[in-house]
């Protein structure tokens, strides 16, 4: 499981809030992502940012639907699609000034939500000597490895801050695009409003639950085998679903993230 938003006070409706500050901003991207069955899913990501705090947004049901939902036959089995995503989303919650980065995961048939305390991981870019528009602005090239994928960003120093889509940062301009080697994962800009007089919610997300990074990346491995304990509870006696046994290993590869600190 690998796992339209204007945005309206009831998304992003807070006692802290910014309104019109000079580096205010709203980023919509178009997020492509393919799996093992060789599908490409678009979904769309937001980045809401101001001058010490990013917010990606992504998998609300405010701008978000599944279709697929349910039992499928598949050659080898039945598979199975549930619903991901809720009102608040998945979101990246980035301060730059405390450098602190807060992760927040949406209920899911497998797991309840809960929220991550990742590691700030700071990515060595090499900015090429190369130069593209990008909707009228002007952007750079620039190549950077994070977590086991190596990705070009084009970024734009005509806004000066150091955010970009999922976790890619650290470029003195914003990243309007991005895509890894392997072209399984890209990010292209489809809109871009800045500065801008939308509010929205700049606190850090908080869950009953909360995960250490390791637990996460553990849950995220065995997500299938998690799911199926929690189905089987509810099967009837003498009924078991089992995992596919011929399911080839990817190894993390249609994962956004395949290496992480401690496994180096």
């Amino acid at each position: 499981m690998n796992l339209k938003i204007l945005i309206t006070s009831v998304l992003f409706c807070s006692i802290t809030s910014t309104k019109g500050q000079n580096n205010s901003g709203l980023i919509i991207y178009d997020f492509k992502y393919s799996n093992e069955n060789s599908e490409v899913k678009t979904i769309e990501s937001r980045l809401f940012f101001n001058d010490s705090v990013s917010i990606g947004v992504a998998y609300s049901t405010n701008f978000y639907t599944q279709n697929k939902v349910g039992i499928n036959q598949e050659t080898k089995g039945l598979g199975l699609n549930f619903m991901y995503g809720d009102l608040k989303g998945e979101i990246i919650h980035r301060n730059f000034k405390t450098e602190k980065i807060t992760l927040r995961f949406p209920k899911s048939a497998a797991l309840d939500e809960y929220t991550v305390q990742d590691n700030w991981t700071k990515i060595q870019w090499k900015i090429k000597d190369e130069n593209r528009r990008i909707d009228r602005l002007i952007c750079k090239k620039a190549i950077g490895n994070y977590r086991g994928r190596r990705y070009t960003a084009w970024f734009t120093e005509e806004i000066p801050l150091p955010y970009g889509p999922f976790k890619l940062h650290g470029l003195p301009g914003i990243i309007l695009e991005a895509e890894d080697d392997e072209k399984i994962f890209s990010f292209n800009l489809k809109s871009v409003e800045y500065p801008t007089n939308l509010e929205f919610d700049v606190n850090e997300p908080i869950e009953k639950e909360n995960k250490t990074l390791y637990e996460h990346v553990y849950s995220q491995d065995h997500i299938e085998e998690i799911l199926l304990e929690r189905l089987n509870v509810k099967m009837p006696k003498g009924i078991r679903l089992t995992k596919n046994q011929n399911k080839v290993d990817s190894k993390r590869k249609y994962r956004i993230e395949k290496l992480f600190e401690w496994e180096k």
